[in-house]
C-alpha cells in the first residue's frame, strides 16, 4: 500500500513538472516573450502594414524587383570624417542577377549586409534626384541630407552607374 501511495505521489509530481515545461509563451501587448531555462527572447509580433511591406524586400526576387524601381544599377558611397570614422554604403545588381547591399557606418556603429542593408538603403536611394546633368555640389548636398550625414567630411566619394550603363563619380576632399 505504501508503494502505491509513493508511486502515486511520484507520478503526480512528474506530471506537474512536465506541465510546467521549459517552454512558456506569453503575449504581452505587441511583444511575445518566450522563456526557456532562464533565457528570455523577445519578438515583435506587430503585424506589418502595407506601407511596411512596400518598403521591405526580404527575398532575392523582391530585391531585384525593387532595384528596377531605382534610376541606378549601382550606387557606392563613401564619406570619410576626421578621426578615421566613415560611412560606406553599396547597393548593386550582379551580372548573375543577385543584389548586393551593405552598410558600414562607423559613425553610428552599424554594419548591415544583404536584405537588412537593402531594406534600409532602397528608400533612401529612391528619394535621390541625381541625374547625369547634376552638378557636384548639388549631388553632395542632396546625398548628405538624404542619408542624414554630417557636412564636415574630409572625403566624399560617390560612384553611380545609371540604368543605361553610364557611370559617374563625384569626389570632394577637404583638409
Amino acid at each position: 500500500m505504501k508503494k502505491i501511495g509513493a508511486l502515486s505521489i511520484l507520478g503526480t509530481l512528474s506530471l506537474m513538472l512536465m506541465g510546467c515545461g521549459d517552454d512558456v509563451k506569453q503575449e504581452n501587448g505587441n511583444t511575445a516573450v518566450k522563456e526557456e531555462s532562464n533565457v528570455v527572447e523577445e519578438k515583435n509580433t506587430t503585424e506589418s502594414t502595407d506601407t511596411d511591406q512596400n518598403n521591405s524586400a526580404s527575398t532575392p526576387a523582391e530585391m531585384l524587383e525593387k532595384m528596377d524601381e531605382l534610376e541606378y544599377a549601382e550606387f557606392e558611397l563613401e564619406v570619410e570624417y576626421a578621426g578615421g570614422t566613415e560611412y560606406e554604403v553599396e547597393i548593386d545588381q550582379n551580372s548573375t542577377g543577385t543584389v548586393n547591399a551593405k552598410i558600414e557606418d562607423s559613425l553610428n556603429h552599424v554594419e548591415k549586409h544583404g536584405s537588412d542593408a537593402f531594406n534600409e538603403l532602397h528608400p533612401l536611394i529612391q528619394q535621390l534626384t541625381i541625374t547625369q546633368e547634376s552638378k557636384k555640389d548639388e549631388v553632395i548636398s542632396e546625398v548628405l541630407t538624404t542619408f542624414n550625414l554630417p557636412t564636415d567630411y574630409t572625403k566624399f566619394d560617390l560612384e553611380i552607374t545609371f540604368n543605361d550603363g553610364t557611370k559617374m563619380e563625384f569626389e570632394d576632399k577637404k583638409k
